[in-house]
């Protein structure tokens, strides 16, 4: 029940929040006076070397998730001086959005730490301890869902599915210990909603990329179509002569050279 596993940090985290950051360099000269710029500009700073410190795999969850509680805070602290500026709406929005980003995965590391560190050896309490672990990723997937790469999901995904198929139990171990089997009905929940929330996100996102790409392909079909149009027209014209008729002369019509044309017209 303990096999939830992300040794590493997925790219795309440090490479969102460093595009935000870079899109936030751009708010400060117009907006911020100068002591605010060099406040923001050291938060930054220190981000950019706490994220490269998350991506070392020595690194235990515990230690990960102090690194992401800590640049939280500070970026919560920003977005709390900065809600009220005047004009500073694209900061806000940029400050929120990184801020959001460390919250989930400061959340999911604390989440992974009660699930895979720190055992007693002593079942009912690391019981306990991996269930509120669970729980709290649970939530984390409910309303986080969106901040995290379809690989690291996946990985989430692999590792509830592993804990919801190893925690079965019998009719005799249910009476045995309804403390202890309480605990495993609580974890199955945890898994099976962590299950249910990563499939119907990927399946979404699944679904988008296909229609957007069939999308796409339509339009390069239909913008590489050598027929205009106006000759692509079916329907309640198709097989209709005086249709067909007002097509001819519009062709005879275009055919012929237009006022500017140097051309003369032949009688």
């Amino acid at each position: 029940m303990n096999n939830i596993q992300i040794k590493g940090i997925d790219s795309t985290l440090s490479q969102v929040v460093f595009e935000n950051i870079q899109n936030l360099k751009q708010e400060l000269n117009s907006i911020l006076i100068r002591a605010d710029q060099i406040l923001i500009e050291n938060l930054i700073d220190e981000t950019k070397f706490r994220l490269e410190q998350a991506q070392d795999n020595s690194k235990t969850y515990q230690e990960r998730y102090l690194i992401f509680n800590r640049l939280t805070e500070s970026w919560f602290e920003l977005w709390k001086q900065s809600k009220d500026l005047p004009d500073a709406l694209n900061l806000i929005i940029i400050i929120d959005h990184i801020t959001s980003y460390l919250t989930a995965y400061s959340y999911l590391f604390i989440s992974l730490y009660l699930i895979n560190e720190d055992k007693t050896g002593e079942y009912q309490k690391d019981l306990e301890r991996i269930v509120s672990g669970f729980l709290l990723l649970s939530e984390i997937i409910d309303v986080f869902i969106v901040f995290f790469s379809i690989s690291e999901l996946k990985r989430i995904y692999d590792g509830s599915k592993n804990a919801f198929s190893v925690s079965t139990r019998s009719v005799s171990e249910y009476f045995e210990n309804r403390k202890t089997s309480n605990l495993v009905t609580q974890l199955r929940a945890y898994s099976s909603l962590i299950i249910l929330n990563i499939e119907d996100y990927i399946n979404k996102e699944e679904i988008t990329r296909e229609t957007e790409s069939t999308q796409l392909k339509n339009k390069v079909e239909i913008d590489s179509s050598s027929k205009p149009w106006w000759e692509q027209i079916t329907g309640t014209f198709a097989n209709n002569t005086v249709y067909d008729e007002a097509m001819q002369l519009g062709r005879e019509y275009r055919d012929l050279p237009q006022p500017h044309s140097t051309e003369s017209l032949d009688v």
